[in-house]
């Protein structure tokens, strides 16, 4: 009686692994791409934002947006992994058919995020911008994406080769 129970365990457990939300949820959110806002689908940057060579694309998805399963979500201004708040904002990365969720709950939070048009720009490896960033730009892998601020400052989202990091301008406002 008891091999067969361990036995029914486990071929339990190995049905739940194949199907847990967290080994498909970034093909779901990879395919169900950009929301529409306003009857109108929401804009998408590309670029090679993880350096694999293969063209990418980002979009921001505005709160209240379920995904409709659990999703983690990078917050690279803290270096922690969180559960996606549905309250929040966040951009999506979409790498083939992979998905990053990025959300910081006090960065897209701001006005000038809940407006229409969204302060993003894509800063590709070879823009003579990139000199900017000295410190990291051989740390870098792929394209970069420019996330504005209030103060008018940029903040430097970017792919390491391992997670997502956040890089601040040494300007003041």
């Amino acid at each position: 009686m008891m091999l067969r129970f361990n036995r029914l365990a486990a071929g339990v457990a190995v049905g739940l692994a194949c199907v847990t939300p967290s080994t498909h949820a970034g093909t779901r959110l990879c395919e169900a791409g950009p929301p529409i806002v306003d009857g109108q689908p929401a804009p998408v940057w590309e670029g090679d934002f993880d350096g694999d060579g293969k063209p990418d694309r980002l979009w921001v998805r505005p709160p209240g947006t379920p995904l409709g399963f659990v999703e983690m979500a990078a917050d690279p201004w803290t270096g922690f992994r969180r559960r996606y708040n549905i309250r929040e904002a966040a951009l999506i990365v979409a790498h083939g058919h992979r998905c990053s969720v990025i959300q910081h709950p006090r960065f897209f939070s701001t006005p000038i995020w809940e407006a229409a048009d969204k302060p993003i720009k894509v800063l590709h490896r070879s823009d003579p911008a990139i000199r900017d960033w000295p410190r990291l730009s051989r740390r870098w892998r792929g394209d970069g994406v420019l996330l504005g601020t209030e103060a008018g400052i940029d903040e430097l989202l970017l792919w390491d080769g391992r997670r997502w990091r956040i890089a601040r301008s040494g300007d003041t406002p």
